[in-house]
């Protein structure tokens, strides 16, 4: 597909019911959510084997581990005897046992023993093993995605390795610094809609306009992948903090990756790097994480300085707004939004908006609105 282009002009919004129905929440739970890469974290959250950490992806409960090899395997966390899950929440072991009959599989998900197995008359070991899913690495951040066939996460994000590598160049040695997550009570399009246009940036979001991003030179783009966000750092005398997290990296830009649905890379000026994850939990409620991705695991005070200014300027900003919208489409006032475009494509416009629209409506095929 490459690089999207739109002509200015005004477009409708998706109808306001695609951000209500119950319905189509579940269709998209089906068509898109259970076919795209998601992030559940970076290999230094798992370092050591037997490290793990089970996930929720959209619904289903997979186990995430470090195996005696050193690979990261992803498996349903389902015991293939009578389905029950055999792990919680995070932590370290060398072999998974599952607590209703104790049938236990090492960390490449094959079953190792099973009580009395030698008294059941053709019961084969080797024939038992955790169903597995696809797991891929990206600048160590660990995605795994419940569709076998999935395209790779490198094939589908070709155009933005080169430009990670510059900005990020380390990533896949950084550690997680710090968590800020909020429970939106808003459907995750809007959620995402409202991260991928700077049309609102002047209004809602001063402290980044004036202190981190230049909106005259704020451009969004489409892409394979999803959306790319890209702007001129502002010079030291007007940024909002002077500050090299690595020093190979790249600090002349400003940069986001939405890679769609669920999940973007963002780096500040100075290798300074978060990821945004976004968890639909229901049709009006999408959980917010945003991880920190540091040299270090314990950010130094600029570090802090940092976090806390995003923390409480444009993370906080975004809240009530995303509530709100969620609100009036949920009134029945709006049958469609309007989506409007410049010929520049500039930061005032909401093309992005049409980008995800053009996603969307891929993913969902013949069930599309």
């Amino acid at each position: 597909m490459g690089e999207m282009s739109f002509s200015g002009g005004v477009y409708q919004s998706l109808p306001a019911r695609a951000y209500c129905d119950e319905g189509i929440f579940t269709q998209e739970r089906d068509m898109i959510f259970k076919r795209a890469w998601q992030l559940v974290g970076h290999a230094t959250d798992i370092p050591n084997f037997g490290d793990y950490v089970v996930e929720d992806i959209s619904g289903v409960s997979v186990i995430v581990i470090r195996g005696q090899d050193g690979k990261i395997r992803a498996f349903y966390n389902v015991c293939v005897h009578r389905g029950h899950e055999l792990l919680n929440g995070k932590g370290c072991t060398k072999k998974m046992t599952c607590p209703y009959h104790a049938w236990t599989y090492d960390t490449t998900g094959q079953l190792r023993a099973a009580p009395n197995a030698t008294a059941f008359p053709g019961f084969d070991k080797s024939q038992y093993k955790l169903r597995p899913v696809r797991v891929e690495m990206f600048f160590g951040l660990i995605l795994v995605n419940l569709d076998p066939e999935a395209r790779p996460m490198a094939d589908l994000a070709q155009s933005a390795l080169s430009e990670i590598s510059d900005y990020a160049p380390n990533l896949a040695s950084y550690k997680r610094a710090d968590r800020t997550e909020r429970l939106a009570q808003a459907n995750w399009k809007v959620v995402a809609e409202n991260f991928n246009e700077c049309y609102h940036c002047a209004v809602v979001h001063k402290t980044l306009t004036s202190g981190v991003v230049d909106p005259d030179q704020y451009r969004t783009r489409g892409f394979d992948y999803g959306i790319r966000h890209a702007s001129p750092a502002r010079p030291d005398s007007q940024k909002s903090y002077s500050y090299v997290a690595d020093p190979e990296a790249r600090t002349d830009k400003f940069l986001t990756w939405w890679f769609f649905p669920l999940f973007a890379l963002q780096v500040y000026p100075g290798g300074i790097v978060n990821t945004y994850r976004w968890k639909p939990l229901g049709v009006n409620r999408t959980k917010i994480e945003v991880d920190w991705w540091l040299p270090a695991s314990e950010p130094n005070d600029v570090e802090r300085e940092i976090i806390l200014q995003h923390r409480t300027t444009t993370f906080a900003e975004d809240g009530p707004i995303v509530d709100s919208v969620q609100r009036g489409l949920e009134s029945g006032a709006l049958g469609y939004g309007a989506l409007v475009v410049d010929d520049a494509c500039s930061s005032q416009s909401e093309h992005p908006i049409m980008a995800f629209n053009e996603h969307y409506q891929r993913a969902m095929g013949d069930t599309a609105l």
